[in-house]
């Protein structure tokens, strides 16, 4: 891993050339996870299959990352954390090309698991090397600037690809990503330093046979809940995913060096960060797919007009990063996440007791749970690294990735179960939705638990 560049205190300019270069690959594979959810229906005409196989093009993205995560402190020890961006970057713009490109919907799938193998690498890796470089002192500060991509993302992701379909056809929403990863690539080997493996330890063959399988099986039964509700289809694999993650634990607490050390939850600050990931996961990517359904199915809006619809989301938490960064720096994770907390759960209280107001209400409510995720986000990332040494980054950021995934697909499977169960009791639409951002205000209010329980400033 890097070292940390000089000053413990101010933004250097080479810290901040470092975070630019680095947010250009993190936008690459951000705005694909936003934009390739609109061409599906027209990918699945222009390919002339069911709803059931195009599905696939994004629970194949969603497995392969839960396969390629944990493994990457071990790659890191043996090949270098900047060998390792500049790789995951190749593969993602080749593995883009190649799915626009495709001429089947077998050959589509079979590209973005590749694809997969790339995005699973560039924001962990992004995380991990910003961590080391920036120190706990001016962790903040960096998070917020490159948590930027990650809110233009979804603004950005739904009325470009309704754009690019209804333009140049579906092809392009994979197509689009090819220059600004090839871009990140190019800066990469301008910017960023080389590094030496440091910890060349061998593969935990038995974590990985139990971990990967274990995970992606667990996140397939999520996406199979909504659909599949109360049926094998769905129960088995969350049941073997358990089973198999439960068998990981053991064999983790007992060997020096898995392939996860589950040993980091030992640590306070690290575990409640944890805690608060999974919960993040569940309450605020959960409600970024049940958003567009909102504004599409209650409010019959278009996609470029739900992407515009949700402008004011990604306006409020733009606006509150800056003040994010400089209060966590400067008081530690705790005020800051509690406040956002509180905004996050007032902003959602509209779409709770009035999901039929206008939309100007709507849209001031959603700025002020923007303002609330963004003064919470840096926190909930910053909170993990507090009283870790440098050499446990690498995997903490894999097992923090890990715990968001698997909150964010629970989430999103319970959310859109809610829907469609009330709706099968007859439920007016609005209303069913209305139980849904209920759920999301429960859980909402339910991180406050950790966040109270966070120390109250940096410790360092």
């Amino acid at each position: 891993m890097p070292t940390k560049i000089d000053d413990p205190d101010r933004l250097d300019p080479a810290l901040l050339r470092l975070a630019a270069i680095l947010m250009v690959g993190g936008m690459a594979s951000l705005l694909n996870t936003t934009i390739v959810g609109v061409a599906l229906d027209d990918t699945r005409t222009a390919l002339g299959v069911g709803a059931e196989q195009i599905q696939w093009v994004a629970t194949a993205y969603l497995l392969t990352l839960a396969v390629v995560v944990p493994t990457m402190p071990w790659m890191i020890g043996r090949i270098g954390v900047h060998v390792l961006w500049r790789a995951g970057l190749l593969v993602f713009a080749v593995a883009s090309l190649l799915c626009g490109a495709a001429w089947s919907t077998t050959s589509l799938i079979v590209f973005r698991v590749l694809q997969g193998i790339g995005g699973g690498l560039i924001l962990p890796l992004l995380q991990a090397i910003l961590a080391t470089a920036a120190g706990p002192r001016r962790l903040g500060r960096v998070m917020a600037l490159v948590a930027v991509p990650g809110q233009l993302a979804p603004l950005l992701g739904p009325v470009l690809g309704g754009m690019l379909v209804d333009g140049p056809g579906w092809r392009w929403v994979f197509w689009v990503s090819v220059p600004l990863t090839v871009a990140a690539l190019l800066l990469s080997w301008y910017g960023l330093p080389d590094s030496v493996p440091a910890d060349p330890r061998p593969l935990d063959v038995r974590g990985l046979l139990l971990l990967c399988p274990g995970l992606a099986v667990l996140l397939y039964g999520c996406t199979r809940l909504t659909a599949s509700a109360n049926t094998l289809g769905a129960w088995v694999p969350i049941m073997l995913g358990v089973v198999l993650l439960g068998g990981y634990v053991l064999h983790a607490i007992r060997r020096r060096h898995p392939l996860v050390d589950l040993r980091l939850f030992g640590d306070r600050s690290f575990a409640l960060s944890s805690a608060l990931t999974a919960l993040a996961g569940a309450s605020i990517f959960g409600p970024m797919v049940l958003l567009p359904l909102f504004y599409q199915q209650v409010r019959g809006s278009t996609g470029v007009e739900t992407g515009l619809l949700l402008a004011p989301l990604a306006l409020g938490v733009m606006a509150a990063l800056p003040a994010a960064g400089w209060l966590n720096d400067r008081f530690g994770p705790r005020p800051p996440l509690i406040v956002g907390t509180v905004l996050a759960a007032v902003g959602t209280l509209p779409y709770v007791l009035t999901p039929g107001a206008d939309d100007p209400a709507l849209s001031v409510a959603l700025f002020l749970r923007g303002v609330g995720l963004g003064l919470a986000t840096v926190p909930i990332t910053t909170a993990a690294y507090l009283r870790l040494g440098a050499g446990d980054i690498p995997g903490a950021t894999s097992l923090l990735s890990v715990v968001q995934r698997v909150g964010g697909s629970f989430g999103t499977a319970f959310l859109l179960a809610v829907v469609a169960r009330r709706l099968a009791a007859d439920t007016p639409l609005v209303q069913a939705y209305g139980v849904a951002f209920c759920c999301t205000l429960v859980l909402s209010l339910v991180a406050l638990v950790p966040a109270v329980l966070l120390p109250r400033r940096d410790p360092v």
